[in-house]
């Protein structure tokens, strides 16, 4: 069943980049009149994970930017880099006789838009998104390392030990990956600025397990 949806969900995201890239001919052949312009987005939130990812690593955080073009009032597509963090669980830390861990995945996707109201405050779009995916995996120890620093209180300088993470391990894989989700956006007065709430399934092909999950994102758009 897992293996069926996994297919399927990449024949969709697939399907959503060749839909994109045939709107976006249309609209440039078609010369347009609609609104046009440039757009910029920021935002961040938190990664919940699910699959039998969820099982190896913690829940996460991540932050995201971007940058696009309106190229109709209802059709708008960015480039976006995102970057998530997550804890690896006790289980795989037990496993792998380490004492901690961690781990992030980032990503470059094109992610189009379709919007469904545009001109008004409150603008509800459907989302998607079509990417490389970069998955790392480090275990790490505790260590004492030496540091010379200033205290501003005694205004004197001094060597002291402050205890650091040390890389023992890392397991890196990256794939191909793709999104697809709704979401909102809500305009701030006359400004320009605009606040987003979106929500979206990610899958991403990152070796013998891949990488699942539901990212929710608050953030602001211009």
């Amino acid at each position: 069943m897992v293996a069926k949806f996994n297919c399927l969900f990449r024949r969709l995201s697939i399907y959503l980049g060749t839909s994109a890239l045939i709107l976006l001919s249309l609209t440039v052949c078609g010369h347009a009149q609609d609104e046009h312009g440039f757009t910029l987005n920021g935002g961040a939130g938190v990664s919940p994970l699910v699959g039998d990812i969820s099982t190896r690593l913690d829940n996460g955080w991540h932050i995201t930017v971007g940058g696009g073009y309106n190229f109709t009032p209802h059709f708008t597509t960015t480039l976006d880099y995102t970057y998530n963090g997550f804890g690896v669980s006790r289980k795989v830390l037990n496993e792998a006789q380490v004492p901690d861990g961690n781990s992030h995945l980032w990503s470059i996707t094109a992610d189009p838009k379709l919007r469904l109201n545009r001109r008004g405050n409150f603008d509800p779009y459907v989302v998607g998104g079509v990417g490389y995916y970069r998955r790392t995996v480090e275990f790490t120890r505790p260590v004492l390392v030496p540091v010379f620093i200033f205290d501003p209180f005694f205004g004197v300088f001094y060597n002291t030990f402050l205890q650091a993470d040390q890389v023992i391990g890392k397991i890196t894989q990256d794939g191909v990956g793709g999104s697809l989700g709704a979401a909102f956006d809500v305009k701030l007065g006359e400004s320009g600025l605009k606040f987003f709430t979106e929500a979206r399934y990610h899958y991403a092909d990152t070796g013998r397990i891949p990488t699942r999950m539901v990212p929710v994102t608050f953030g602001i758009r211009w």
